[in-house]
């Protein structure tokens, strides 16, 4: 069977997979990792390659960075090889936001999951929320970089984007991942493509594990 294996972004978990991974064939081998921010941590599979790795916002990041499982091909769903801005790498998130927020995150961090839950269009997972998990989770935006790993296998690589994303602008999309013609826009408010357009994942995960 053809393998595919999921992973969600920060302040959710593998629920987010759900109506997505409901629309997949049978034929697919469907996985889904987790960060362990509301629940066990689950970042291993089985031994062989993933034909298909997927990832959400931080999953993606996480598949370029930090995965020593081998992927044939990556789809990035409102994701992104790096996750705050540099001199080389604009627009992006502006790094004194994102301190912000992990400052505000070590006083209330219900409080922070609250908004941005509100501001990627979704609510929280029904578990309890780890906060040193949550806590890393953002650290790991703060310095993980995934540039060199897209340059080396760009060919290997597919974005889907909202055109409309709160948390990851489409122009960010766009230099990102739009040089090579790697990116397709989704006509959509939110953060959360996998929640709110299933059918369009789950549309080009077949697609990518036909191709």
């Amino acid at each position: 069977m053809t393998t595919v294996v999921l992973l969600h972004g920060w302040g959710f978990d593998a629920s987010l997979w759900d109506a997505v991974r409901a629309r997949l064939p049978a034929r697919l081998s469907v996985t889904a990792l987790d960060f362990g921010f509301f629940g066990e941590e689950r970042l291993k599979v089985g031994a062989g390659e993933t034909a298909l790795a997927v990832g959400h916002s931080l999953g993606a990041l996480w598949w370029l960075v930090q995965s020593d499982m081998p992927w044939r091909r990556l789809l990035c769903i409102n994701g992104f090889p790096r996750f705050t801005e540099t001199d080389d790498f604009a627009p992006a998130v502006a790094p004194r936001v994102l301190s912000r927020m992990r400052q505000q995150f070590q006083r209330d961090p219900a409080g922070v999951l609250t908004d941005f839950h509100a501001r990627c269009g979704g609510h929280a997972p029904t578990g309890a929320p780890n906060a040193a998990r949550l806590a890393a989770g953002l650290g790991w935006l703060a310095e993980w970089d995934g540039r060199a790993t897209l340059a080396a296998r760009r060919s290997d690589v597919v974005a889907l984007a909202g055109a409309h994303d709160p948390i990851v602008p489409a122009a960010m999309s766009a230099m990102a991942f739009g040089a090579e013609g790697a990116v397709e826009f989704i006509d959509a408010p939110g953060h959360l493509l996998p929640l709110t357009h299933p059918e369009v994942c789950a549309d080009w995960i077949e697609r990518l594990t036909n191709a």
